[in-house]
């Protein structure tokens, strides 16, 4: 079962999320790969954030910093955030990953899916297409949205799977009977619905479709997932789930 670190590893203080040390973070702590989110600047650039405006990340509050579609990318670029880190490119990460041959979740923000969301996703096409036929075989990515029209218009462009994301609210299977319609192979659940349900695992794994579940931080939950087929877990702490999880030595 992958470890995903969560926004790379947004527990960690001295990395802000969604930043290239905090990708560096969780992957040196030995993740099999991270999650990131992705949004296009008004110059058609993508970056990671998971907010629609970057003032929680700057710690000025929700809804004061620069909206990101709106703003170019030399100027998201010229932001200092904390700890002297920046708004990086999602070429940045990808390079970042592909070096170590690391797994990289896209999540396409907003969530609720939208003009914004559909230009995104025109524009992360695009890019893993460039990237696919110049660098074959050197990146690692499923790409994920909330939003069905999104995560099915990415199906076949993420070099190892395509994911529909489930949230707690929604039914699992039915979600994951959409998803195998609109060409994806993956859907990611949230922790609720196992919770709730311990076989919806095995019944969506019986549709032919690959199961992933965040966010969890609780290592002995995540080792009952493995046991149930769950092919990767997001979480906000990879270096504790990495550690957790770490085979017993022998001897």
């Amino acid at each position: 079962m992958r470890v995903i670190g969560h926004r790379g590893t947004p527990t960690c203080p001295l990395h802000p999320e969604n930043t290239v040390a905090a990708v560096r973070a969780a992957l040196e702590a030995g993740a099999d790969g991270v999650e990131v989110d992705v949004q296009a600047t008004a110059d058609g650039v993508l970056v990671l954030s998971h907010d629609r405006d970057l003032g929680r990340v700057l710690g000025t509050g929700a809804g004061t910093g620069p909206v990101v579609a709106r703003t170019p990318s030399v100027t998201l670029g010229a932001l200092d955030l904390p700890n002297g880190t920046a708004v990086p490119t999602l070429t940045e990460v990808l390079d970042l990953a592909a070096a170590s041959g690391a797994h990289v979740l896209t999540e396409v923000k907003p969530e609720a899916g939208g003009r914004d969301a559909r230009r995104t996703a025109g524009l992360l096409a695009a890019l893993l297409a460039g990237r696919r036929r110049r660098r074959p075989g050197a990146d690692r990515v499923t790409t994920t949205s909330f939003d069905l029209v999104t995560a099915a218009s990415l199906a076949g462009y993420g070099t190892v799977s395509g994911a529909l994301i489930v949230p707690a609210h929604q039914d699992p299977e039915r979600s994951a009977l959409r998803a195998r319609a609109r060409g994806l192979t993956d859907v990611h659940l949230s922790p609720v619905h196992v919770r709730r349900d311990p076989g919806v695992v095995p019944r969506i794994r019986a549709l032919g479709l690959l199961v992933g579940v965040g966010v969890l931080d609780d290592p002995a939950e995540a080792a009952g997932l493995a046991d149930r087929d769950v092919h990767l877990v997001c979480t906000d702490d990879p270096a504790g789930m990495v550690r957790a999880l770490a085979p017993a030595p022998v001897g």
